[in-house]
């Protein structure tokens, strides 16, 4: 991936400290190039959307390789 650049930033002011974004404080966001004020400002971002985005993700669908009758039959006998 390449390496985001300040002048392609979206914002000026950092969203978590609210102070002037920093050029080696850069990520990308939903495609766009984010900007904060300092690196663990960034980190600390970055974590708070990993949290988030693996929190809402669906269950994951389970898929079984007989029907359901035979599962169940097989149950009932053990």
């Amino acid at each position: 991936m390449i390496a985001p650049r300040l002048e392609d930033c979206v914002n000026d002011l950092c969203p978590i400290t609210r102070r002037p974004v920093s050029p080696d404080a850069l990520t990308y966001y939903k495609g766009k190039v984010v900007g904060f004020a300092d690196r663990q400002a960034r980190d600390t971002f970055l974590a708070a959307m990993l949290a988030f985005e693996t929190a809402i993700q669906p269950p994951p669908v389970v898929r079984y390789s007989m029907p359901l009758k035979k599962r169940q039959k097989d149950l009932e006998a053990a």
